[in-house]
């Protein structure tokens, strides 16, 4: 891509994570997650682009305002996909992990895939491709321990904090390495495995569409993903059988879910994670704090940004 449209699209993520954080802690997840998503839909849309719009995990949510299937005004055609508002029910409550995220690149970039939930595993680039989604958690723990020379009980395993995880959990305590429980925010949470800042490796059952999502970011940044879809009836795989997915019991990599280098990520924190701090309001403003990669040039920028509201409004 000639021009860095991570610089565009991280414009996209401030206004959401801005808009959504004067709802935080009001109690009204409906309400601050179709704020944001109007939000976003408004910036991306000024892009200079036909935008497709792909994997829109709130799509047949009754309660939420859809996105619109094409953004931009026109010029190139490019892929899309925007997540306004990971983790609406901790900001509508005042909890941490809530933030937003957008992923561009070039036309047949983005894999299709269904609103279906995916087990995955995620870990950094200095972990790589040691894991293995066939193999018990026990296995790929202690694979990555050894990979990263450290001993067990010093591996850090994120999963987020759901009943469905209760084996999951029970199995990592028993091999005895650590566990960081997070509430929402799968994204984050596997974000911070890629890192190695706050976890080593990233393990549940999460949704397909986020599993795009930190594919696109290791794209950018490096690390390693697998992923597996889970069903649970035959409409379930017919439906996959729609996104061109054919192969049901396919283990899905970054380059299955991200087809191209020319791919750029953003994301901006709503309220502190485990990846980025969240907006913080000052008398006149406030302070956003954001995160940018480029795929093609395997650059990241960590942004910390001043909206001064009394000088150009951004509501």
């Amino acid at each position: 891509m000639n021009i860095n449209y991570g610089m565009e699209i991280v414009r996209a993520t401030e206004i959401a994570a801005l808009t959504a954080a004067r709802l935080q802690g009001l109690g009204n997840s409906d309400k601050i997650l179709n704020t944001a998503r109007a939000a976003i839909t408004k910036t991306l849309n000024r892009l200079p682009i036909i935008g497709s719009l792909k994997n829109d995990r709130f799509s047949k949510r009754k309660e939420t305002t859809p996105f619109p299937a094409s953004l931009g005004q026109g010029g190139l055609e490019m892929d899309l996909m925007a997540v306004s508002l990971e983790g609406h029910h901790a900001a509508a409550q005042g909890r941490n992990n809530a933030s937003a995220y957008a992923v561009i690149g070039t036309a047949g970039t983005i894999q299709s895939v269904p609103n279906l939930r995916m087990y995955k595993m995620v870990v950094g680039p200095e972990v790589g491709q040691v894991i293995d989604i066939n193999q018990t958690p026990t296995v790929n723990v202690k694979r990555v321990a050894r990979t990263l020379k450290k001993y067990t009980e010093n591996v850090t395993v994120c999963i987020l904090n759901h009943p469905r995880h209760k084996e999951l959990i029970k199995e990592i305590q028993d091999c005895g390495a650590r566990i960081k429980l997070i509430e929402e925010g799968e994204i984050s949470g596997c974000l911070s495995a890629i890192t190695g800042e706050k976890a080593d490796i990233y393990m549940g059952y999460g949704y397909a569409p986020e599993g795009v999502m930190t594919a696109a970011a290791i794209c950018c940044l490096g690390g390693y993903i697998e992923g597996k879809i889970i069903y649970e009836n035959e409409q379930e795989r017919k439906e996959t059988r729609t996104h061109g997915i054919n192969d049901l019991e396919k283990i899905f990599r970054v380059d299955d879910l991200i087809h191209s280098r020319e791919v750029a990520f953003a994301a901006t924190g709503i309220t502190d994670g485990e990846f980025l701090e969240g907006v913080r309001f000052t008398s006149n403003g406030a302070t956003t704090f954001s995160f940018v990669a480029r795929g093609e040039t395997r650059t990241y920028r960590k942004l910390e940004t001043r909206h001064f509201f009394d000088h150009k409004p951004v509501f």
